[in-house]
């Protein structure tokens, strides 16, 4: 409950916080300028309209305003107001919050690359990296504070032990390269770009010198989209038809049976947006999202296709190992219930021709009598063993690898038998057992089949 607490404590207080970070007025070039063309998705948030300051939201930052007071953000949580360490903590995080809304501004955008069938096959066979399955990204921002920018990434580094190398580059740029080189960040005074692998960081800073010429802003599928989207968005999002396409094919591939397919080679476009709009004498916050809704469908139903997919076995292994415990407990109160007319009666098991209705008085319930997957509607999934018929224990030198109650292939009202009865592996190719010692247990295929003679 506590990490959950934190984590929305840390989300309001992003808000919160970047309110009180210095207006700036947005760089007049485009931040998707720093965006190769041939994305799968890129999203940019404007985070002056998110945040309140932008004169037409500006009743939204007087309600993030609120939440600055620290009294206000301990009554929201009262569980930490009484755990020291958890307050240090949430204010060491806030103050990388205040950092970071004091140095990042006013855009915020990240490109994704889907990686193609062939690719995950590759990886998938082992012919290719790790890395070919995974998809590529670039995460791009406008930059209000340089300096702050680079004090807020060495203590991100510093707190999550992270060694980094720090370079020059051509133009001044500075370089920054994580994970033994597999991420790399790369800034200028007023723009930054991460990306994984390096090579996209490197696409940015070659976009914004110019050095290459397309850019994804220059592309007419985006700038189609753009187009269809509303001015005042907070947040927008491109969606190349090629991802889509990328995306089914993965979907086919893994799933023949899925037979999805998208005939379309227009881009699309989904936005979010919010206004403050003057109703009667209040001011009132509005929202409004919209997308191309003909396409929702494939985004959809195509992940969770492979999800369900993936996960059946999983899920339905989850099932049966249920199944079979259940099944193992029903053994198990037979076994008592066994031993307890012994008990009561010289030592002696019960009647084979009669054991049901022996051992009824001894069972606080008779679903117990049946097994979850038997669906064949007889009373009793379970028989005993006719060589045990009326035995005393005294007569069984062993009895805890000797047979008292098994599953049968012949269920009934009264199942009695032997292992020609036996049904074939039931549960995770074993089958439950009830012995005559009084105890119960599932036996696999790795192991000899248990004793059915006294």
């Amino acid at each position: 409950m506590r990490v959950v607490a934190l984590a929305a404590l840390i989300t309001a207080a992003l808000a919160a916080l970047a309110v009180s970070g210095v207006a700036t007025a947005a760089a007049e070039r485009p931040l998707a300028e720093l965006v190769p063309p041939d994305v799968s998705t890129y999203s940019e948030l404007n985070l002056d309209r998110i945040l309140g300051r932008a004169p037409e939201t500006a009743a939204l930052g007087e309600a993030y305003a609120r939440l600055k007071s620290p009294q206000l953000i301990r009554s929201m949580f009262t569980e930490l107001a009484d755990d020291p360490q958890a307050l240090a903590q949430v204010e060491e995080v806030l103050g990388m919050l205040k950092t970071a809304s004091n140095a990042i501004g006013p855009r915020l955008g990240w490109a994704t690359w889907i990686p193609d069938a062939q690719a995950i096959t590759s990886g998938m066979m082992g012919g290719g990296s790790p890395t070919q399955m995974m998809p590529k990204l670039l995460m791009v921002a406008d930059l209000k504070d340089p300096a702050a920018f680079d004090a807020l990434v060495g203590a991100v580094a510093a707190k999550a032990k992270l060694p980094t190398r720090v370079s020059t580059g051509e133009s001044g740029l500075r370089i920054t390269t994580f994970a033994e080189g597999m991420v790399e960040l790369i800034r200028s005074d007023d723009w930054m770009a991460l990306g994984f692998p390096p090579e996209q960081a490197r696409k940015a800073a070659d976009l914004a010198g110019r050095k290459t010429a397309a850019s994804l802003y220059s592309d007419p599928g985006y700038q189609s989209v753009l187009g269809r989207l509303p001015a005042d968005a907070f947040m927008t999002e491109y969606v190349a038809a090629s991802s889509v396409k990328q995306l089914l094919a993965v979907v086919n591939m893994l799933v023949p049976s899925a037979d999805f397919s998208y005939p379309s080679d227009e881009p699309l476009g989904m936005a979010m947006g919010a206004r403050v709009e003057q109703i009667g004498d209040r001011k009132m916050a509005t929202a409004y999202y919209t997308a191309d809704l003909d396409t929702l469908p494939y985004l959809i139903d195509a992940p969770l296709t492979l999800q369900a997919v993936m996960l059946r076995p999983v899920i339905e292994r989850s099932r049966a190992s249920a199944r079979k415990a259940m099944c193992l407990s029903n053994m198990k109160n037979l076994a008592v219930a066994g031993q307890t007319y012994a008990a009561d009666h010289d030592d002696r098991l019960p009647d084979a021709d009669r054991w049901v209705e022996e051992l009824r008085p001894y069972l606080n319930n008779e679903a117990v009598f049946k097994c979850p997957e038997d669906k064949s509607g007889a009373f009793s999934s379970y028989a005993m063993n006719a060589a045990l018929s009326g035995m005393s224990l005294d007569e069984i030198e062993d009895p805890s690898p000797v047979v008292l109650f098994y599953e049968t292939a012949s269920p009934g009202p009264n199942p009695v038998g032997g292992m020609d009865h036996l049904i074939s592996p039931r549960h995770l190719d074993g089958n439950n057992y009830a012995f005559a010692d009084g105890h119960a247990e599932w036996v696999g295929p790795d192991r000899e089949p248990p004793s059915f003679g006294p």
